[in-house]
């Protein structure tokens, strides 16, 4: 034969397979599962016309033209283990897909978006698209979901039979420890799930997810959602389908519910049901197993002969039920909004569509219910086509972004925020300023805590400009009853040392001397205490947070200015800098966290930083103001800077803290006391910053909302929300390891004072002084002598023993443990809370017996 013979009949021959798959509406069925050792049994190999029920000869004699082959994993423990085992499935299913592609291109490809589906048909080609069955299999790690995407996946199914770290199961699994009916909603691990699959534009699917999950879900996509296999509760009363008020609810987000040819889900039947499991359990035996495993024993003789027989006393649902799922759904939902999906492969089949192959049975039963061409049409792909094709162009369409409003407003809603005060500056001018909350105005003074250790700098550094003060002078040298745990430390500490957080002291040491609020410790106890702190690093080795230090910073002040820090403070830099509401607290702590100031006067002061006029570089030149914002101790970079602001150079100056974000200078601090949060947040080289001070809601609250704000100078193309950082925060948490979160102390009991009698007594500690372990009112009562705020009762929690608070104003518990006869140590229940709970720090010894 001539070439050119042969070219004119392979165009016939393509020419006839096109004009063969026009014969039928595009079909494509949503949900076919594939077995782990897909194209390794060769059982499994769908190339050839074998047991599975979607192969590629079944597809062709049956018209179905494309179908998503699903990633499905089993749900398993939310462990190590378990999110391994399910991405090494995951991983072996996606290679498979890839094997059956390349062994069989030109009878199937992947199709990545709607058009490639379209286009393949025009081709007479077959399309083979990846879905993901339960969301288990990304392991806990958001980077899968993009590495899934990347290879083919373009809907991401959250839950399978069993709650899991995305969200609620419709059907709960008791062997994991899930209660039964508890209609779990969506998980911060599956919010962030959905918001990165509308960013990538992958379809969210809430197939055996449960009600409440799907409501979240509902509520939380940006695009429309999808139930890649789900049918009718109304006539089929299963938790795996949806009830009519959901289906309405994803028909009016613009989503598309695809009804599914399962039997359980299309009539109930507990006889057959009951029936199946005894059948498994005996081939299983027979077999020699201990347990029934689908893809080895459904293909047996023995199984195959079983079925037969069950099926002969207890029928399948039939094509008929299955349309009048349709044809139901269409009534509720309306004609755009329903799809068609087999379940092929994992578990579905009804008599009149059996496999791939009777895919036209389904046409034909459509048309003699009454559907049009054009309706079938919609229903066999139409339908799932415009959904994929919207949630790709709401991926691709730039985002507004928010307002400062809206920020504000967001942020006061999510976390209850009772009062706050926001103010920016752009290019060394106030832009905008938000009050917000019951008796906020701009006369408002709110605690600025920490941000005032950036005052106390300052104050130092007018010292230093008058020639009263060097950075490098020994502290001793104002202060000579200064006193730290190692004699050498003591005589090499410099003022500048007191500023950064390096003396070797662990975080938070000795703040039970400062919080809570009120108690009776003085500057001088402070002063004297230091001595008892023992270090927890080398001097100098390291950063650690420390409060104490700004305290002597304070004493320092005082001595080389010779007025209270009080009186300095406002000498020489409220009036000054002209900051007329601010003031310094009447509390200990008060160069390291006691001032408080209108957002005006906060404005003004971060102004003064940002685009300083001639007075107030009269005030404190270029040169004295160069120290402060130089990085004096680094800082390690965590991974929450890293991932959310591109950080790679991280350290705290005096008093403030310094970063790159997003390839620009960051100069800012944070502040949070008795309710009070704070952030002050610059940005020198483009002038421009904001302010934030906030009473009630939580440190997430002020971060979220910091970090938006600052999204807006650094990214302003990018739509950051509160909301989004929110559920980042919440996913991290959620993720920690269990070593870090707090014991289950659930079953604590008052402790009775036979079982407690080795704590009581009247116990002392050098820095903290005495409390007692005593018999009273309601049990064994722990008071701290000059503390009066902490004071609780004791309870026992298996075999330790921690104090229950009276009050709020302590937010975290201790154990109490007897190292040794009359020596008590106390520790943090929750070893992740807030390191001014300096429990650790205290070493008591038993000075008497209970009066």
């Amino acid at each position: 034969m001539r070439p050119t013979t042969r070219l004119t009949c392979l165009a016939l021959l393509v020419a006839a397979s096109a004009a063969a798959a026009q014969d039928h509406p595009l079909t494509l069925d949503t949900h076919v599962d594939i077995p782990l050792s897909y194209m390794a049994d060769p059982k499994f190999d769908p190339g050839k016309d074998g047991p599975l029920k979607v192969d590629l000869p079944k597809m062709r004699r049956g018209g179905l033209d494309a179908a998503f082959f699903v990633i499905y994993v089993a749900q398993g423990p939310l462990t190590e283990a378990g999110y391994a085992k399910a991405v090494a499935q995951a991983t072996r299913k996606y290679d498979a897909i890839d094997r059956m592609l390349k062994t069989y291109p030109g009878q199937i490809r992947a199709a990545r978006t709607p058009d490639a589906v379209r286009a393949n048909k025009a081709a007479g080609v077959l399309s083979a698209m990846i879905g993901i069955e339960n969301g288990y299999s990304l392991g806990h790690d958001i980077r899968r979901l993009d590495t899934a995407f990347s290879r083919g996946a373009r809907y991401i199914g959250l839950a399978h039979v069993g709650n899991n770290d995305l969200c609620g199961s419709s059907l709960p699994d008791k062997d994991l420890g899930d209660k039964p009916d508890s209609n779990l909603g969506i998980t911060p691990f599956g919010r962030q799930v959905v918001a990165r699959a509308n960013a990538l534009g992958m379809m969210v699917d809430i197939s055996h997810a449960s009600d409440a999950c799907v409501r979240d879900v509902l509520a939380l996509s940006k695009a429309p959602i999808i139930a890649s296999h789900s049918s009718s509760r109304a006539l089929t009363d299963h938790p795996r389908n949806l009830p009519d008020d959901l289906l309405r609810a994803v028909a009016a987000k613009g989503g598309v519910v695809q009804a599914v040819a399962y039997k359980e889900f299309l009539k109930k039947d507990p006889a057959r049901e009951a029936a199946e499991r005894a059948l498994q359990a005996r081939v299983a035996k027979s077999a020699g197993d201990t347990a029934y495993d689908s893809e080895k024993h459904d293909y047996l003789p023995a199984y195959a002969e079983g079925m037969q027989a069950i099926q002969r006393e207890h029928p399948l649902a039939t094509l008929d039920d299955f349309l009048n799922h349709i044809q139901h759904m269409v009534q509720v939902a309306g004609i755009d909004h329903v799809g068609i999906a087999s379940d092929f492969d994992g578990g579905g089949e009804i008599t009149g569509w059996m496999d791939a192959s009777e895919t036209r049975n389904v046409t034909a039963g459509l048309k003699r219910r009454g559907f049009s061409d054009a309706d079938i049409a919609k229903l066999w792909g139409g339908n799932l086509l415009r959904v994929w094709s919207a949630d790709i162009q709401a991926a691709t369409a730039k985002p507004a972004v928010a307002s400062n409003d809206e920020l504000v407003d967001e942020a006061v809603a999510r976390y209850k925020v009772s009062g706050v005060a926001i103010g920016v500056i752009d290019e060394g001018k106030v832009a905008f300023t938000r009050f917000a909350g019951k008796d906020v105005d701009a006369t408002t003074r709110f605690k600025i805590a920490s941000n005032s250790k950036a005052m106390t700098t300052a104050l130092l550094a007018r010292l230093v400009a008058q020639g009263k003060l060097r950075w490098d002078d020994p502290v001793t040298k104002y202060l000579p009853d200064f006193r730290m745990n190692d004699p050498w430390v003591t005589q090499q500490m410099q003022v500048r040392d007191l500023l950064i957080h390096n003396t070797g002291l662990r975080e938070g040491a000795g703040d039970l001397m400062l919080w809570p609020e009120p108690n009776t410790f003085t500057r001088k106890d402070i002063l004297a205490g230091l001595a008892y702190l023992k270090p927890a690093h080398s001097f100098r080795s390291t950063y650690a947070y420390d409060n104490l230090m700004y305290v002597v910073a304070g004493e320092v002040a005082a001595a080389a200015g010779g007025a209270s820090y009080d009186t300095l403070m406002h000498r020489e830099v409220f009036a000054p800098l002209g900051l007329a509401s601010c003031e310094v607290l009447d509390i200990t702590s008060a160069a390291a966290g006691g001032i408080r100031c209108n957002l005006g006067d906060m404005l003004r002061w971060a102004g003064n930083w940002l685009s300083p006029d001639e007075a107030q570089l009269r005030w404190l030149d270029t040169a004295q103001r160069a120290p402060l914002w130089a990085i004096q101790n680094p800082m390690a970079v965590g991974e929450r800077r890293s991932a959310w602001n591109d950080t790679h150079l991280y350290g705290y100056g005096y008093g403030w803290r310094l970063a790159d974000v997003d390839g620009q200078w960051s100069v800012s601090h944070t502040g949070t006391l008795s309710g009070y949060y704070s952030t002050v947040s610059l940005l020198p080289e483009r002038r421009s910053g904001f302010v934030i001070l906030m009473s009630g809601g939580s440190e997430d609250a002020r971060d979220t909302l910091a970090e938006t704000m600052l999204k807006r100078f650094t990214a302003p193309a990018e739509a950051h929300t509160v909301g989004e950082y929110a559920d980042r925060i919440a996913a991290a948490t959620s993720a920690a390891p269990d070593a870090s979160r707090a014991p289950d102390t659930s079953g604590r009991v008052v402790a009775t004072a036979k079982e407690a009698a080795g704590f009581t007594g009247v116990w002392h500690d050098p820095w903290f002084g005495e409390v007692s372990v005593c018999p009273g009112k309601g049990g064994i009562r722990f008071t701290a002598a000059r503390s009066p705020v902490m004071k609780g009762t004791l309870e026992r929690v298996g075999q330790r023993y921690l104090v229950q608070w009276d009050g709020k104003r302590m937010d975290a518990e201790p154990w109490l443990d007897l190292s040794a006869p009359d020596q008590l140590r106390l520790t943090k229940v929750d070893p992740d809370a807030d390191f001014s709970n300096d429990f650790e720090d205290l070493a008591f010894t038993r000075v008497r017996a209970c009066p």
